[in-house]
């Protein structure tokens, strides 16, 4: 008696193609499943049953489908349905085995035959796009397409700064021999009055050149508003129609006054003005540029919740140098470029015109000339090689103890971190320390440090 052979069936590609299609929501062709039953004609097989059962399935009306659970306004939910259903005929472990073959399927559905879901993410891959050139507002301080802010205490002239960068972007005009890129800007002048346009005028008398180019928002806008970010959107459009060149920079100055009545310390409500502002730079391709207050202790850095350095792309601090009309400029931050040193500028007066009382009315200037800063701490001035960062060091520990608070080397680390980056004071602070005590500036006893000199009051 012969043995009786037993014939194994496998699965044909247009039946594989059916389901593969089927158990994704995608329709299967009409083609596919005649030749599926062909290929299949018994069907009192497994796959001859799956291929009769598909070929009653596509001979549905679409409500038809809709009603029997294959077609769902839940895709997923649907999907499921359908897959069910092929294991019942086909079996689980089958079914599992068929919708991960990659070699059939990438047999079957070439690149492109098949519509995958694909990320909206913008990815890249490794080093790509390492050498692509960094676009910027003012070259080696203001990037283009970024969020920056200026900060400092009240009369540093830290507006005086933001009017001549705007000045000198508006009309084409390097800054301190640094390349700017031509554009138009839009300033919110959020503390209103008439400082501003004479501040304007009086670069426009300093270097003979106009800024036409530069448009003045006379009130505060607040970004934690959509409302209010719409209202820029449509000024900005504006200011392009009627100037012809794209708005490549966005000053809010300041942000106290366009910050709706928040709280500057709570992280939510900096968290919805950074968003705000965030939505004025994607949608008009400008930098945006917030002019800030520093807090009571200078040490620590801008005034209110720590997310909004976190945020910026860049942020430099401006600081008056003595008691003359000059600003000291430090950068804090720059994410993905070098910082540029830190100089001084000085300010020089432009008279404007005689009020009707035959007074002079006048406004001050940058000179966009910098030079080494000539401000050095009284209490340091022995004091040899001397950094700004044994100044930072120095001025964290004179604020803490002036208040009476408590002054232990972890407090004024964190001091320092929020203003000279945690990596640099990881890598150096202890250095910073050893030379202030080895000078006899400060005493250090255990976790405590105690200044040995007296603050000179001026």
């Amino acid at each position: 008696m012969k043995p009786q052979l037993t014939t194994i069936e496998t699965v044909s590609d247009q039946l594989f193609a059916c389901v593969y299609n089927w158990s994704h929501g995608r329709p299967y062709t009409k083609s596919d499943i005649d030749k599926a039953l062909l290929a299949h004609r018994d069907s009192t097989t497994r796959y001859g049953r799956l291929a009769a059962r598909l070929k009653e399935i596509g001979e549905k009306t679409y409500e038809q489908l809709c009603d029997e659970g294959y077609v769902n306004t839940d895709a997923d939910k649907a999907i499921a349905f359908r897959r069910e259903e092929l294991e019942s005929l086909a079996g689980r472990e089958e079914l599992k085995s068929w919708l991960t073959d990659v070699n059939r399927i990438a047999r079957l559905f070439p690149e492109g035959a098949i519509t995958t879901k694909k990320t909206k993410l913008p990815l890249s891959r490794g080093s790509d796009g390492f050498n692509v050139r960094q676009s910027y507002i003012i070259k080696h301080f203001l990037p283009a397409q970024s969020f920056c802010g200026i900060y400092g205490p009240s009369g540093s002239y830290k507006s005086f700064l933001a009017v001549s960068w705007a000045c000198h972007i508006a009309s084409g005009q390097a800054w301190a021999d640094k390349k700017v890129t031509h554009s138009s800007v839009l300033y919110v002048v959020g503390e209103g009055g008439v400082g501003v346009p004479r501040r304007i005028r009086a670069w426009e008398q300093a270097t003979g050149r106009t800024a036409d180019n530069l448009w003045l928002v006379n009130r505060p806008v607040f970004p934690v508003r959509p409302s209010e970010v719409d209202e820029v959107l449509l000024a900005v459009k504006e200011v392009e129609e009627k100037s012809g060149i794209p708005v490549g920079l966005v000053v809010i100055d300041t942000l106290a006054r366009c910050f709706g009545g928040n709280d500057e310390n709570d992280a939510r409500d900096m968290g919805a003005f950074i968003e705000g502002c965030d939505t004025i730079k994607q949608k008009t391709g400008a930098t945006v540029l917030v002019v800030h207050h520093s807090g009571k202790d200078e040490a620590k850095g801008a005034r209110g919740s720590s997310s909004l350095r976190a945020a910026l792309d860049v942020e430099f601090n401006v600081k008056r140098e003595g008691e003359g009309k000059a600003l000291i400029l430090s950068c804090t931050k720059m994410k993905d470029a070098e910082e540029p040193e830190r100089k001084a500028y000085d300010l020089r007066t432009a008279e404007l015109y005689e009020d009707e009382d035959g007074e002079m009315v006048c406004s001050l200037v940058v000179y966009d000339k910098p030079r080494e800063p000539n401000e050095v701490e009284a209490e340091l001035a022995s004091v040899s090689r001397l950094t700004d960062n044994h100044q930072a060091l120095w001025q964290a520990v004179r604020s803490r103890t002036a208040k009476g608070d408590p002054c232990t080397i972890p407090v004024i680390k964190d001091d320092l971190k929020a203003t000279l980056g945690i990596e640099k004071v990881r890598k150096s602070f202890h250095r910073w320390l050893d030379k202030l005590e080895s000078e006899n500036i400060i005493r250090v006893e255990g976790e405590y440090l105690t200044p040995l000199v007296q603050h000179a009051r001026h």
